[in-house]
């Protein structure tokens, strides 16, 4: 009797520890800490998905301190950023094709270099580092090249 309800015990412990295990990853899987679960070129329709689109993106293109706290463009278009080297990025995703024009006007209208395709535009911010002077004028087109 004894050792029927010993092996009861370890029966259900062995089910609630998988239980346990199957609920984390599936949570894990489903929370904020995961990135890039949609490809580039996706439509996202929300927030979340145009963070995964965007860190898809500094991802590919080697980006180091993703930065995902910067305030959205408007309701339907976001930015992100993220760092290559000395470069500071900012990664624009689009909600649609009207918020698509009407980023691309505002980036041409800018002078800055920068790479659109599918729903998503980057471009480089000039930045002073190191104590550095800041630089004048635009960055040069070849910043662009990891996101060619």
């Amino acid at each position: 009797m004894r050792r029927i309800a010993t092996m009861a015990f370890g029966l259900v412990l062995l089910l609630i520890g998988l239980s346990f295990a199957v609920e984390l990853v599936v949570g894990l899987s489903q929370s904020t800490w995961f990135h890039g679960k949609l490809p580039p070129d996706t439509l996202p329709t929300n927030a979340s998905q145009a963070e995964d689109v965007a860190f898809s993106i500094a991802t590919n293109a080697g980006c180091g301190n993703f930065d995902n706290e910067l305030a959205p463009v408007s309701p339907t278009s976001w930015r992100f950023g993220c760092d290559i080297g000395n470069n500071t990025y900012v990664i624009y995703v689009y909600g649609g094709d009207r918020e698509r024009a009407t980023g691309l006007a505002a980036l041409r209208a800018d002078g800055r270099p920068f790479v659109a395709k599918a729903y998503y535009a980057v471009t480089a911010i000039p930045t002073a580092r190191n104590n550095d002077p800041f630089p004048s004028g635009p960055p040069p087109d070849s910043v662009m090249d990891p996101f060619r």
